[in-house]
């Protein structure tokens, strides 16, 4: 049988919580975005009480930049609806750093965590890409991705002289700059009622 290869590799995340104080800027960007969620969780309409509230974080890295807008979610879903219960989803690649996450999320490191102080919090994580289904379809109430631009489905061209995108030119620009064309228009099609992202094509 032949040995299976994988179309892409994953860059992983580093270990031991470092992603999150490495990235001051995504926190920075979540923290902006903050409001928006919590508007969005005010304005969802009302549903079958008896199912959970389920949001996503995608891209979560060690949850450590989204920690304090997954609290002020989960707190804004918890007094709109005080006997629903709530499922949080963290999802990103297969080589993410999920014990760091986990850590963090059930108060192993000196911060802390919602789930000491809301009820009926269920914590879960989803090792898929946002390119593929992560929940079934008509489960999902709120999603959120921050700060993802820069994760392709593919990559359009090699670059001659940078590590990322911003830093392409000429043809190369021209590319990047006609997936992200094609892009345009597409949805997410995440089967809830609200969603956010920044994802490429």
């Amino acid at each position: 049988m032949a040995e299976r290869t994988l179309p892409f590799v994953n860059v992983a995340m580093w270990s031991g919580g470092h992603c999150s104080t490495a990235t001051k800027g995504c926190k920075d960007v979540i923290d902006g975005a903050t409001p928006l969620v919590l508007d969005a969780i005010h304005h969802l309409p009302e549903t079958d009480l008896a199912r959970p509230f389920t949001m996503t974080d995608v891209g979560c890295a060690d949850g450590g930049t989204s920690l304090e807008m997954v609290r002020q979610a989960v707190d804004a879903a918890r007094a709109r609806w005080p006997q629903r219960p709530i499922t949080v989803v963290y999802a990103d690649q297969p080589r993410n750093d999920y014990n760091s996450l986990f850590h963090l999320i059930h108060g192993l490191t000196p911060l802390p965590t919602y789930l000491d102080e809301v009820e009926d919090v269920h914590v879960m994580a989803s090792a898929t890409s946002f390119y593929r289904p992560i929940l079934p379809a008509g489960t999902l109430d709120l999603g959120f991705s921050a700060t993802a631009m820069h994760w392709l489905s593919r990559k359009p061209c090699d670059l001659t002289n940078h590590v990322h995108m911003v830093g392409a030119t000429g043809t190369e620009l021209a590319a990047f700059a006609e997936q992200g064309r094609r892009a345009t228009g597409k949805r997410s099609s995440s089967g809830g009622r609200a969603s956010w992202h920044q994802a490429g094509d």
